[in-house]
């Protein structure tokens, strides 16, 4: 009896060692860079309005699964929220002869999202790991404020907010067993899209994002 005592138990401890990270909840805060682009064509005339480089911030919070030692899966909701200053607009047409307009609109983006990664870790220990991950986020994209307003004014069936799906990668770390930091990329490949009167049509797509995001694992 003594002797099966003690293998279990040695059996528990190694288990612990190889399965440095487990199944379970986690929370977290993100900070981050992004862009959007609003897309506008009607009659052969296409007016794009681009964002480089503007900061977002945002909560998180899911489950996680591990199935074996390296291999887990994860999903959760997002919630950012960033403002998209200092846009050039660039108006393109085919007329020969009319000069391009530029000006510097802004809009602002809420993403509420729910995303879910597949996730590797390549390297494990009792207290802590580190690894990738990969997967999609899709949700709904809130576009409002600056240029969204005065289109909103001037056209009463404009409305830039929708769907938005992308695709989500990067590295991530775990230690003291809890505490969890990532830096995180994702790609936009489909944007919020309308049509409104006249026949234009209207697009925001966020094309990037990366960053990085602390997470507390229960």
């Amino acid at each position: 009896m003594k002797k099966l005592m003690v293998s279990g138990a040695l059996a528990l401890a190694l288990s612990g060692v190889a399965m440095a990270e487990e199944s379970g909840g986690f929370v977290g805060v993100d900070l981050g860079i992004s862009n959007a682009a609003m897309t506008q064509e009607n009659s052969g005339f296409t007016n794009s309005t681009f964002t480089l480089g503007n900061f977002r911030y945002g909560l998180m919070g899911g489950y996680k699964w591990f199935f074996t030692e390296s291999f887990g899966l994860r999903a959760y909701l997002q919630v950012n929220n960033g403002a998209n200053y200092g846009a050039p607009t660039l108006v393109y047409t085919s007329v020969p002869g009319l000069p391009t307009q530029i000006g510097r609109p802004s809009f602002s983006t809420l993403n509420v999202m729910a995303n879910v990664d597949a996730l590797y870790n390549f390297y494990t220990s009792e207290a802590s790991s580190a690894g990738l991950f990969a997967g999609l986020s899709f949700g709904y994209a809130i576009h409002y404020g600056g240029v969204v307003k005065e289109q909103q004014e001037a056209q009463d069936q404009f409305n830039p907010s929708g769907f938005d799906m992308g695709i989500n990668f990067g590295v991530r770390t775990i230690f003291a067993k809890h505490h969890g930091i990532e830096f995180f990329n994702r790609f936009g490949v489909i944007g919020a899209n309308s049509e409104i009167a006249g026949g234009t049509k209207n697009t925001i797509l966020q094309p990037y994002a990366f960053g990085v995001r602390y997470t507390f694992n229960f």
